[in-house]
């Protein structure tokens, strides 16, 4: 039986000041294996998505371990821990909308760390607001939630950290996906 009926809760009512939620930090480039050393040393969560990548030089190739979003790392703090994280060498800022700091959705986040831990192919694509937002519920990846969307004449499920404005794609079966109703505010 399957759940997708359920409401997804984005945020949990919950006060981000004082509870840790997801944020993006923006780093200097080729500085996020650095920065987040630095991070773990000051005793903030994190999260580095890594991929494997075939580099070719002249003389010889190699497969090398490389952040999937470049110049981001992720990190779990209650806000009134932002400064810490912040003060950090290598650390540009925290992504943000209108001025604020954007959280990002925990769903999201384990969406991404699912989707690695499969080892499937992930590649970096156009993001996309459009698209039915899907869950799905069959198969290694069920329970990720994404949007759909056929790139290269293939169905992928297209994951989408919003706030990072960043998406990654991951071959999967249409058949295997269903609509997710979201939380409607009460007004």
């Amino acid at each position: 039986m399957s759940d997708s009926g359920k409401i997804i809760e984005i945020f949990p009512d919950n006060d981000p000041r004082t509870n840790p939620r997801w944020y993006a930090l923006y780093t200097k480039p080729r500085a996020e294996k650095k920065v987040l050393v630095r991070l773990e040393e000051k005793n903030i969560t994190t999260y580095l998505p890594m991929v494997k990548e075939k580099r070719e030089w002249s003389d010889r190739s190699k497969i090398v371990e490389v952040p999937l979003l470049k110049s981001y790392i992720f990190i779990n703090i209650p806000l009134i821990d932002s400064l810490k994280a912040l003060k950090t060498q290598g650390v540009i800022g925290f992504v943000k909308f209108n001025d604020e700091y954007a959280p990002i959705p925990d769903y999201q986040i384990n969406t991404l760390k699912k989707s690695l831990e499969i080892k499937s192919n992930l590649e970096p694509v156009e993001y996309y607001k459009q698209g039915q937002l899907v869950k799905v519920v069959r198969g290694p990846l069920e329970g990720a939630i994404g949007r759909v969307k056929v790139i290269k004449n293939q169905s992928k499920l297209v994951i989408s950290l919003d706030a990072l404005q960043s998406s990654y794609g991951i071959n999967v079966n249409l058949r295997d996906v269903e609509p997710v109703k979201k939380k409607q505010d009460n007004k």
